[in-house]
């Protein structure tokens, strides 16, 4: 694997997006639920947005 692509020259850049497509940046606290990147703050809100109602009744 060439030298360049295991450290890139520039950590300032995002390394990726989380499922609000908000930048992540290198040291950011971030979990992967199946394909999904989240951050831990946030971690309430996706699972609000991306979870099912479920009826524990039936």
């Amino acid at each position: 694997m060439p030298e360049d692509l295991i450290d890139p020259p520039d950590d300032d850049l995002p390394w990726g997006t989380d499922y609000k497509d908000d930048p992540i940046y290198v040291g950011d606290e971030v979990v992967q639920v199946e394909s999904w990147l989240v951050r831990l703050e946030d971690a309430t809100d996706f699972l609000v947005w991306y979870g099912q109602r479920v009826n524990t009744e039936d």
